[in-house]
């Protein structure tokens, strides 16, 4: 089982432990809720826990779950082989994975609803002592942002999973698996430059394989090298880090201001939305150390700031000045 997922040891230990215990008491898998970095693995974990299971999943939207009547419909697509029409089982029953990716945007009414059904498999009518009975079913919640749920709904999934980003070895493992799967001959070498600028997400180190493979057909050529990998790279605008060129000059905003700069002015700068400048760039240029969080603002470190330097972004004969004023016009 999981044989498609590189890592993850203990998650998908206790995923095949609660698949085996659920068959084996004819009852459904636990609610599961995966958390953690975009593009790290919940969607496809999803997918191998539904086929080790042998069940349906039936992807679905937070949306889906407004009121009753919604969710009512949605419930109503689960498999109810083997129940009686009072809901009791007669048979070896099926459940069917829901699949919930970004659920922390389900409606609190949603939430709330939607939470009594995952544990009394019974959704409220609305009238006293009136209920729909539901087939037993699991829900597998993909967030990257699981302090968006109440509370309540949050302790209704028994097992909770973080997916964080991959080691180094890892996302290369990844790649070597990928380009073998599209049928691409790679160096060694032009692996671990992919995955050095990966930033430990699988998602990401795939799309910059794809994109190598275009610039390898581009140029006939049979083998990626590293110099074809590194190519890409500059032509993307990706430097060493896997910093990208609106992350570049946030920190070049950041190097002239020789402060605070709030975290509107950033977005304005690197042309991005504040909600995914937060959610997204920030965090990493927080990891590596190149910035941090402050209440006046961002600032950039000592490591940022060596890194703007050595990698000659600035210019051989640009003061902070003259950077400073070029941002002023923008």
């Amino acid at each position: 089982m999981f044989d498609n997922i590189i890592g993850h040891k203990n998650t998908k230990k206790q995923i095949d432990i609660a698949i085996k215990a659920a068959r084996e008491r004819n009852e459904g898998i636990p609610h599961m809720l995966f958390s953690g970095v975009a593009g790290c693995g919940k969607t496809t974990m999803s997918l191998e826990t539904a086929s080790a299971a042998g069940v349906d999943i039936i992807p679905v939207s937070p949306d889906d779950f407004v009121d009753r009547e919604s969710t009512l419909r949605v419930l109503d697509k689960l498999n109810h082989d083997n129940y009686d029409e009072y809901g009791n089982r007669v048979g070896d029953i099926r459940p069917s994975i829901l699949f919930i990716d970004e659920i922390h945007r389900t409606p609190s009414k949603g939430q709330e609803i939607l939470g009594i059904s995952m544990e009394k498999f019974m959704l409220d009518t609305g009238k006293p002592n009136k209920f729909y009975w539901i087939p037993y079913f699991t829900i597998i919640g993909a967030t990257t942002d699981d302090g968006r749920l109440t509370k309540p709904f949050r302790e209704k999934f028994k097992l909770r999973f973080l997916f964080e980003t991959y080691s180094l070895q890892e996302i290369s493992s990844i790649i070597r698996v990928y380009a073998n799967s599209l049928g691409i001959i790679i160096s060694g070498k032009a692996v671990r430059t992919i995955a050095s600028r990966s930033r430990g997400v699988p998602r990401t180190a795939k799309a910059y394989l794809e994109s190598v493979r275009d610039l390898a057909t581009h140029l006939r050529a049979k083998l990626i090298t590293d110099g074809i990998v590194l190519e890409t790279f500059r032509i993307l605008g990706i430097d060493s880090k896997g910093l990208t060129k609106p992350e570049i000059n946030i920190l070049k905003a950041l190097y002239a201001a020789n402060g605070p700069v709030g975290v509107d002015n950033l977005a304005i700068i690197s042309n991005e939305s504040v909600n995914n400048l937060k959610n997204t760039i920030e965090p990493f240029l927080i990891q590596e150390g190149l910035i941090i969080r402050t209440g006046k603002g961002r600032i950039l470190t000592d490591l940022g700031k060596k890194h703007l330097e050595g990698s000659a972004y600035l210019g051989e004969k640009r003061n902070k000045a003259e950077i400073a004023a070029d941002y002023k016009r923008k």
